[in-house]
């Protein structure tokens, strides 16, 4: 393919465990939300081939690279089955390796993203917002479809982590090859991550003094007022 990004192996395999990871997160949140194999199939295909898709079709990369090596579609379908199988072993435990393994592939796509956007010829700052989009937007569709709080509108250091990598990734020279850059500004994204769930670490939202946050029941009822008025 005349736009694609030539991986070590190491970065591809990579690539397929991230893929899997966030497909194992969108299959729990699907077994959560007492889904049939189907759903919870469809829930965790979204959330690991999701946020690359629609950055292709954003860029005209296309068809999609699962439409012709459809890799990806078979990983997420096999770990939605396994989740369903064995999901009796998660539901009720701990998963805190998930959430760190997570930072893990975060941080890979927000660096593979931005390095494929920058081969089709996007600005750079551009790019990076491609690469943050290939990292979250699948988690993000994930949540909207399961009726949770997307993580883009909490306060949580995750797209600021993602958005670090693909400007890492832009701002070192090309001379350091793509490997040593990738390495690099994935690193830089994962530590960033992973320190910020260590340590509690947030982006406060501003404190609005004379505002206080209302309920989604607060607001419909005032709107329901308005139009009886």
């Amino acid at each position: 393919m005349e736009n694609a990004v030539i991986m070590p192996l190491s970065f591809a395999i990579l690539a397929y465990i991230g893929t899997a990871v966030f497909a194992l997160s969108g299959s729990l949140m699907g077994l959560n939300k007492r889904m049939d194999i189907i759903g919870v199939a469809f829930v965790a295909t979204l959330t690991g081939i999701g946020g690359g898709t629609i950055r292709d079709l954003l860029i005209g990369r296309t068809p999609v690279t699962w439409v012709t090596t459809p890799n990806d579609i078979f990983i997420c379908f096999a770990v939605a089955a396994l989740a369903c199988i064995f999901y009796r072993v998660f539901m009720g435990r701990t998963m805190k390796w998930l959430i760190y393994a997570d930072a893990i592939g975060m941080a890979l796509f927000s660096v593979l993203g931005t390095a494929i956007a920058l081969r089709t010829g996007s600005h750079p700052i551009i790019a990076i917002l491609f690469g943050a989009m290939s990292a979250t937007f699948g988690g993000i569709v994930r949540d909207v479809i399961c009726s949770e709080r997307p993580i883009l509108f909490s306060k949580e250091i995750y797209i600021s982590a993602a958005l670090l990598g693909g400007a890492l990734f832009v701002a070192l020279p090309d001379t350091l090859g793509f490997e040593i850059r990738a390495a690099i500004a994935m690193s830089a994204a994962a530590a960033l991550r992973i320190a910020a769930l260590l340590f509690s670490w947030s982006l406060d939202f501003p404190n609005y003094r004379h505002a206080e946050r209302k309920s989604d029941a607060e607001y419909i009822m005032e709107e329901m007022d308005k139009d009886n008025e």
